[in-house]
C-alpha cells in the first residue's frame, strides 16, 4: 500500500478519494484531504457574511459532509458565547 492510499485512509470527508490526497489539512482536529478544507473555510466564510445558514442554491455547491461539520463548528461557538 502506497503513503497515499495510508493518508487517504486518515481523511473523514468521503469513503473514497479519486485521485488520493498526497497531503492532509487539519480542521478543528479533523484530517481531511486540501479540496474538502478550502470548502470547509468557504462555507464558513459565507455563513459569517450572511450571518446565518446560506440559502439551498448555495448549499447544493457544499458537500453534506463539509455542511454538518461546519453547522456543528457554529453551534459550538453560538453556545460558548451565550
Amino acid at each position: 500500500m502506497s503513503v497515499y492510499q495510508d493518508k487517504a485512509k486518515e481523511c473523514k470527508c468521503c469513503g473514497k478519494h479519486v485521485p488520493l490526497p498526497v497531503r492532509l489539512k487539519e480542521f478543528n482536529g479533523i484530517k481531511v484531504c486540501p479540496t474538502t478544507f478550502d470548502n470547509m473555510l468557504e462555507y464558513r466564510r459565507i455563513w459569517n457574511e450572511m450571518g446565518k445558514r446560506p440559502p439551498g442554491n448555495i448549499r447544493k455547491h457544499f458537500s453534506d459532509y463539509v455542511q454538518k461539520t461546519i453547522e456543528l463548528e457554529i453551534s459550538k461557538n453560538i453556545n460558548v458565547s451565550d
